[in-house]
């Protein structure tokens, strides 16, 4: 319960203006009960940010296990869906998006490390991908690199645009995004 409220009230507010007595009140608790839990606000945050951390991957590796590996297309779909998905619905892509554009100093190399960590996850699973895509000779013109780049910008940019445009607006551009994305990726040679 307290790493919940914790949990949306570092994503509203940041870390900086978000006090233990603040999450206190919100749990119902007085504020010292916080301490039998966690030996400080550090503490805390840095268990919400990695079980933020733990969610995604784990959101990750369960779609994973769903994808048809003879679909290789239909996989990087269900990666983008799934991002796109989690971004619109989970409390934790507040506090991803508050920590990614404004980290907190004290706690720059802690959220890098993170970032780094889900982000050789998603690698993994997009070099599967894309493995299974050249044997279906669908990515010949990409190499790995840039198949792997090109996945991580796009899903960068819907991370931005998010944050920008209502839920409509929102669904129109990443639909535009993608198609424009999955023609250029799944070109062959003579097309």
């Amino acid at each position: 319960m307290i790493k919940n409220v914790a949990l949306d009230l570092f994503g509203q507010k940041g870390y900086e203006d978000t006090s233990l007595a603040e999450i206190a009140k919100e749990v119902g608790i007085k504020k010292p009960s916080i301490y039998n839990h966690f030996r400080s606000k550090e503490d805390l945050f840095i268990e919400v940010l990695e079980d933020l951390i733990v969610s995604e991957v784990t959101a990750y590796r369960k779609t994973e296990c769903t994808m048809n590996q003879e679909e290789p297309l239909t996989n990087i779909r269900m990666l983008f869906d799934l991002f796109c998905h989690r971004l619109m619905t989970t409390k934790e892509a507040l506090l991803w998006k508050r920590v990614t554009f404004f980290p907190p100093e004290q706690f720059k190399d802690f959220i890098q490390e993170q970032f780094i960590h889900f982000e050789r996850v998603t690698t993994s699973i997009l070099v599967t991908v894309y493995k299974e895509g050249v044997n279906q000779e669908m990515f010949q013109e990409v190499s790995e690199d840039e198949f792997v780049a090109s996945f991580l910008c796009l899903v960068d940019g819907v991370f931005l645009e998010h944050h920008y445009y209502t839920e409509k607006i929102f669904q129109q551009r990443i639909e535009s995004a993608w198609k424009v994305y999955a023609l250029g990726i799944s070109r062959r040679k003579g097309e």
